[in-house]
């Protein structure tokens, strides 16, 4: 009875331990204002461009600012903080003073809950990421399709024939020994072969043909590859992520490379173009400060004092070269892209999804020539009716590609 009586007092202890532990979770749920899920994604998207939540940007760290103020002070500064200020209140006036009269933005489209959500992300933060999350990340570009015989494969067949004449040398020489006849080496077997097979003209001839055949196929594919880039990806000097910044972000390519849509080169951007964002965004996603570092270093950007540096050499960062094609070739961007009105995947492919950037397509000369054999050319404007009308006659057919307008003239990319 004793040990039952003790067991009784234990489990209600643990009963009451987990009582407890339960409605503590409880209240600390409670107790947040909103859901700190959807406060994150609203963060994220419209204040940390000017603040973090565990140091000063251009805005004070958000960690704890439900401590400092209250709860419907911070709804009436995020909605609009110049209409607080207006009114007197003493506090934002303060505040803006204390941050350089930099105004922050109205947010009148977000509701009172959408900035509860957002307080209760200060307060809970950022969780650890997940096992299964952690790591780097890293983009494989596709692989070259292998052509012709593998030297391998070729090993591993020959390899296996000598296995395979081995043994059959094996099993003659014991049928040998068996019949009480004198075993011959492999070398004999192989030599009277050869001095058989040397005598077979047909043999010959037939070994003679594949051989070539063979040799042939592999020296035109060889040549044909010359200068072909496919799935090239070179180290650059910066961790640059195309996945992130025109993926998840949806910064559109032309903010970039401006040069697309303007001339016959599609422009590198340079350092101080990257700085509209990351003056204030200082901290990535994936690689943290340590690359940004990098931008900062090439302009003379002071992390600690947020300003330039007085006097700085700017030093430009030493991108490699992806795409190259060959000087005899001449292509201009902005004629596919206003004229033609190509997206920049329809020869770069899926630059979103690429967490480092690799050559998607051949670019060689027949790949050209078969997307000018499939596009077909925008035949509205009315200013080339009577051009279009002729061309429609004389191939007979509503479909005018690049090809039919002179696409495939050599005159046209090679002069």
């Amino acid at each position: 009875m004793k040990i039952m009586k003790k067991c009784v007092s234990r489990l209600r202890m643990v009963w009451v331990v987990l009582c407890v532990m339960l409605s503590s979770l409880m209240v600390s749920a409670q107790d947040l204002p909103g859901d700190p899920a959807n406060g994150r994604k609203l963060f994220n998207a419209q204040c940390a461009a000017c603040h973090k939540l565990d140091r000063r940007l251009v805005g004070p760290a958000m960690a704890g600012i439900t401590e400092r103020r209250s709860q419907e002070w911070l709804i009436r500064w995020i909605r609009n903080n110049a209409e607080l200020r207006a009114s007197g209140d003493k506090d934002a006036i303060a505040v803006y003073e204390e941050y350089n009269r930099s105004a922050m933005p109205a947010f009148p489209l977000l509701s009172d809950q959408d900035i509860l959500d957002i307080l209760a992300y200060t307060i809970v933060g950022d969780q650890p990421a997940s096992p299964a999350g952690d790591g780097p990340v890293t983009t494989q570009a596709p692989a070259k399709p292998e052509r012709g015989l593998n030297v391998w494969v070729l090993a591993g067949l020959s390899l296996f024939l000598l296995i395979l004449l081995m043994i059959l040398v094996k099993v003659k020489n014991t049928l040998k020994v068996i019949k009480g006849e004198e075993p011959t080496s492999v070398l004999e077997d192989f030599s009277k072969g050869v001095q058989v097979a040397v005598k077979n003209q047909k043999l010959i001839v037939l070994l003679t043909v594949v051989v070539s055949v063979f040799l042939l196929k592999e020296l035109y594919w060889g040549l044909m590859s010359i200068g072909v880039e496919q799935g090239y990806m070179p180290e650059q000097p910066i961790a640059f992520s195309h996945k992130i910044h025109a993926g998840e972000n949806g910064i559109d390519c032309k903010y970039c490379h401006y040069g697309a849509e303007k001339g016959k080169h599609s422009n590198i951007p340079s350092a101080a173009l990257c700085m509209n964002c990351h003056k204030y965004i200082q901290e990535g996603p994936k690689y943290g400060t340590a690359e940004i570092d990098k931008i900062y270093a090439a302009v003379g950007f002071d992390r600690e004092t947020q300003s330039y540096i007085e006097g700085y050499e700017e030093k430009p960062v030493k991108w490699v070269r992806v795409h190259n094609l060959p000087d005899l070739s001449y292509f201009n961007h902005a004629q596919h892209v206003n004229v033609a009105g190509l997206e920049c995947q329809t020869c770069h492919g899926p630059v979103e999804e690429m967490e480092v950037l690799y050559q998607y397509s051949e670019l060689t000369m027949g790949w050209c020539i078969n997307c000018h054999r499939e596009t077909e050319v925008n035949i509205e404007n009315g200013y080339y009716k009577d051009l279009h009308d002729k061309l429609k006659a004389k191939y007979k057919s509503d479909k005018i590609t690049a090809e039919m307008i002179g696409g495939l003239e050599c005159g046209k990319c090679h002069y």
